[in-house]
């Protein structure tokens, strides 16, 4: 399976403090035509929050899983605390989302497992220790066939897949901005150094550039 960290960032490494080109972002993410997207629940709700000044009421057509094209990315989010509870009906017809897929714990709410249950969402309950992601990456695998998994997501998930040593790729826009003292840097909680080999150097125009580095993982050679 391959791996790929996807995140728009300033000059600087920071994820927040600028205008992030939309546009470009998502259509590199789909140049990967992954299957998954793993999307953390802090992103989604705050993505939420950047394209609704106020979430769409859901309706009948929002308890039943969405005909759409089988080959747009499922969208698999860790979720246990049921912070998307209500929610998850504006991200579910996402013109770029297949449908919603909930990784839940020990300390879900019940409340939360029905609400997935009644509107048909898939959820798969991961025990009640800290998410091994590897072992998530295994489940994708086996009930969906997933072979590219591409992380859009902030840096708390991405650190952990670092630090797993399960990422393959980063994939970089970088903007033409500086946040200085006030960014919110993009790999803060990588613990250990990560070797890295440039794959590719592309402008995209308005001073734009679009890096993508491989992860030398140890003890892989190839």
């Amino acid at each position: 399976m391959r791996v790929i960290v996807h995140n728009s960032v300033s000059l600087d490494g920071s994820l927040l403090g600028f205008e992030v080109d939309m546009t470009a972002h998502y259509r590199i993410a789909g140049s990967y035509k992954a299957d998954i997207h793993l999307v953390g629940s802090n992103t989604a709700a705050a993505g939420l929050k950047m394209f609704y000044k106020k979430l769409p009421r859901e309706t009948e057509k929002d308890l039943v899983k969405p005909k759409t094209n089988r080959k747009l990315p499922l969208w698999v989010i860790p979720d246990s605390g049921g912070k998307l509870k209500g929610k998850l009906h504006s991200l579910r017809h996402f013109d770029l989302c297949r449908d919603i897929v909930i990784l839940t714990g020990h300390s879900t709410p019940k409340g939360y497992l029905s609400y997935l249950t009644e509107r048909n969402y898939d959820w798969h309950y991961m025990g009640n220790r800290p998410l091994d992601y590897s072992h998530v990456l295994e489940l994708l695998a086996r009930e969906y066939g997933a072979k590219t998994v591409l992380t859009d997501t902030g840096k708390t998930l991405n650190g952990i897949l670092l630090n797993s040593g399960l990422v393959d790729e980063i994939s970089l826009l970088v903007h033409p901005f500086i946040v200085g003292r006030k960014r919110f840097p993009l790999f803060d909680e990588v613990k250990d150094d990560v070797e890295l080999t440039l794959k590719k150097s592309k402008s995209l125009g308005k001073s734009r550039l679009w890096l993508v580095y491989k992860v030398k993982i140890p003890g892989r050679t190839t």
